[in-house]
């Protein structure tokens, strides 16, 4: 490796970096900026996405494209997905312009607390891994379908409605953060 790495066998400096980056597993690689500061937790998917590194250092979008590579970010906390029928060319992409200010605002919120944001954004086309996703938490085929996934207490809230809007997401995202929405089991 070209970069500055911690031997495998020092158990003690790996441990405590454990411990303070809440690693679960390996591999997993955390870009910090030069303060130490955390730009990615996700620099795996990012390489994984862009292995010609044109968007390095990788710093947070609000609002992921869910693909096979960053689904493992599913199991992380409570996700906003919003499925969308992809057929539409344009229409993943106006999804994620519909969904980017409210997901900015809430990242800005959490982030001049210095605390994580309670919720990923992420907007999920037609393919085998949404596909799959829907089958394991028992979603309807509805496009557009508006949910909160939470894997880790396999619950899921879903918004079944025609249309989605700004204000429709941002009260859902209001009333599952006050914790006044009734979760459906995954």
């Amino acid at each position: 490796m070209p970069w500055v790495a911690v031997p495998y066998a020092d158990e003690a400096r790996r441990s405590r970096l454990n411990r303070l980056y809440g690693i679960q597993g390996i591999p997993t690689l955390i870009v910090l900026d030069s303060q130490g500061e955390v730009i990615t937790r996700q620099g795996r998917v990012e390489v994984l996405n862009d292995i010609e590194c044109r968007e390095f250092p990788w710093h947070p979008k609000p609002v992921l494209e869910l693909t096979d590579s960053n689904a493992v970010q599913l199991n992380e906390g409570p996700c906003l997905v919003l499925f969308v029928d992809s057929e539409d060319d344009g229409e993943s992409e106006a999804a994620k312009q519909l969904i980017q200010p409210i997901a900015e605002k809430i990242i800005a919120k959490y982030k001049a607390k210095e605390e994580e944001a309670p919720l990923l954004f992420f907007v999920a086309g037609e393919d085998d891994m949404t596909d799959s996703l829907r089958d394991y938490t028992n979603l309807p085929e509805a496009a557009p379908l508006l949910t909160i996934l939470d894997m880790s207490a396999r619950a899921k809230y879903v918004m079944d409605v025609e249309e989605i809007t700004p204000e429709i997401v941002e009260a859902f995202v209001s009333d599952f953060l006050a914790d006044k929405l009734k979760p459906e089991p995954i």
